[in-house]
């Protein structure tokens, strides 16, 4: 029995002394980040911790929002793991510059309660806070009042007085089939909230420059009050009723997609109005048939990403199928309520993925894409996996169902094609235009 006492004294000394050890770094760090911060703006906070299930907890945080007397308050910052073994494991493996080294396949959580701040002109356009032009935006705002952007006026006369929001982020990773998954959740209330997760192979955290493969994304956007106050705000801009608003919108929407040479089918746009006159969810589900390299979709093609996600569309959970259609005719587009001034009187037509000669000096623009080339008088066919400096890595095809990476000297390569996206060419209008007109 004295052994048993002895043994278990021995224990608590031992977790006394880790917890006490990991309470030390916690506040090493919070300590850090917090002069850091001090140095862009005055911050504080009430206390801070480390919980008995092993993560950092800080309370009472407040940051002047620079440039503003305003302050932005976190009632609770949580993040670490699951346990405080798992946390003792974590530190030590930072402390020796291998993140994860001894705590592979584990949880890791981060959560952000109620973080707070008021909305004020200095945010606007002419400050670091300006929120820029994206295509998603501006197909929101189309036929709203020329606008191509989101202020911080626009959202205070939409009536938004402040921004109250809960953040949380979750990451397990698992060492045995070397993947992760990764979650992201966010609630900000009237604005929405959004719930994103990712499963990723190929995982390595300890890599000079991660760069996982994106097995499946699954993402969904509940933002019905948003939607709703954004159509009456700017049908009230326009002068117009919500019943005269959505046709606008709707027409001005197909000149957007135009430009931004983005043709969706008519499944989509029957889908879409109905969504913006009740809108509920936007939701994208995504299972590649391979895994792909996610620096491979910053070059992509809308048409190309679509496709080679497998992407799936959903507005109020009715599935867009097929998602893209044929390129109108410029005839075809609605005639708008005023004058549209072109940039130049050229259009272009895109068309289709095909195999195309290539210059050497283009490869780094086609990662994920086909090629086929000689080398060092061989013939060989795959996908272009990556190109650093003068080597560019294909997944060869050496056999039917078989495929390996394998690195080659670009100044070496011969007779280069690649299966791409033709170039646009330009065609005068004139030409178009008689081309539409019927036969005599």
């Amino acid at each position: 029995m004295k052994f048993f006492t002895r043994l278990l004294i021995i224990v608590l000394i031992l977790a006394g002394l880790a917890y006490g050890y990991i309470w030390y770094k916690n506040k090493q760090m919070i300590d850090d980040i917090f002069s850091m911060v001090k140095m862009q703006a005055p911050a504080s906070y009430d206390n801070t911790y480390v919980s008995f299930d092993g993560k950092s907890v800080t309370t009472g945080i407040e940051i002047t929002i620079p440039g503003t007397s305003q302050k932005a308050t976190i009632e609770e910052l949580r993040f670490g793991t699951d346990s405080l073994l798992q946390s003792f494991k974590l530190v030590r493996s930072i402390e020796s510059g291998r993140i994860l080294e001894s705590s592979q396949s584990m949880n890791m959580s981060a959560e952000v309660k109620q973080l707070q701040f008021p909305l004020t002109t200095a945010m606007d356009t002419d400050s670091g806070y300006a929120s820029q032009p994206d295509l998603m935006t501006q197909i929101q705002l189309a036929g709203c009042n020329h606008k191509d952007s989101i202020e911080v006026g626009d959202l205070m006369d939409m009536g938004y007085q402040q921004v109250t929001l809960d953040f949380s982020t979750a990451l397990t990773t698992d060492e045995h089939i070397n993947q992760a998954n990764l979650n992201l959740y966010v609630n900000a209330g009237a604005y929405g909230s959004l719930n994103v997760d990712f499963l990723l192979d190929q995982f390595d955290p300890n890599a000079p420059i991660p760069n996982p493969k994106l097995k499946s994304i699954k993402a969904e956007m509940l933002n019905s009050e948003f939607s709703k106050r954004l159509t009456k705000y700017c049908a009230e801009q326009e002068g117009l009723e919500l019943a005269q608003y959505y046709p606008r919108h709707m027409d001005y929407l197909r000149h957007v997609l135009y430009n931004n040479n983005l043709h969706f089918s008519e499944d989509f746009y029957n889908t879409y109005n109905d969504y913006i006159q009740k809108p509920r969810s936007v939701r994208i589900e995504s299972f590649p048939s391979d895994a792909i390299n996610s620096m491979e979709l910053m070059s992509m093609s809308p048409q190309r990403m679509v496709s080679s996600l497998n992407m799936q569309v959903f507005l109020n959970d009715h599935r867009i199928q097929p998602l893209f259609g044929n390129p109108p005719l410029p005839s075809e587009l609605p005639e708008l309520d005023e004058v549209v001034e072109l940039e130049d009187d050229n259009l272009t037509r895109v068309q289709g993925l095909t195999l195309q000669p290539t210059s050497l000096d283009k490869l780094g623009s086609y990662i994920g894409y086909e090629a086929r080339f000689d080398y060092r008088g061989k013939s060989f066919k795959g996908k272009v996996s990556s190109v650093s400096g003068s080597t560019v890595r294909v997944n060869t095809i050496i056999s039917s169902g078989n495929y390996l990476e394998m690195p080659f000297r670009i100044n070496e390569i011969k007779n280069l094609k690649v299966r791409r996206e033709v170039t646009p060419v330009a065609v005068k209008r004139e030409e178009v235009e008689q081309e539409e007109q019927p036969p005599e």
